[in-house]
């Protein structure tokens, strides 16, 4: 998974990240953040820092990575997309509460 978010982060904007956390501090929120529901057949994950959603490498016309995400820092998205990922890991959060 390293490779994944590391790939990820080198192709997202370079003051993204630059506020709160660092490559290596995403990374290991993202190795141990909880799966939640897909959001336009994305896979969504939540961490204590952020949140990860799927993203697509590509080498030419075939995908090169599968388990490649990018990190969405609240502070740096609008409130409407921060509770898009807020409801998408409610359903998960209530699910993993009452087993």
């Amino acid at each position: 998974m390293f490779t994944a978010l590391l790939v990820a982060s080198l192709l997202a904007p370079t003051n993204a990240l630059s506020n709160v956390a660092s490559v290596d501090d995403l990374q290991a929120d993202f190795e141990h953040a909880v799966a939640c529901e897909q959001i336009d057949g994305r896979k969504v994950w939540k961490g204590e820092i952020a949140y990860y959603i799927q993203s697509y490498v590509y080498e030419g016309d075939s995908a090169a990575q599968a388990d490649a995400a990018d990190a969405v820092l609240p502070e740096d998205n609008t409130p409407e997309t921060v509770k898009e990922f807020e409801q998408a890991c409610a359903a998960s959060v209530s699910a993993r509460s009452s087993r």
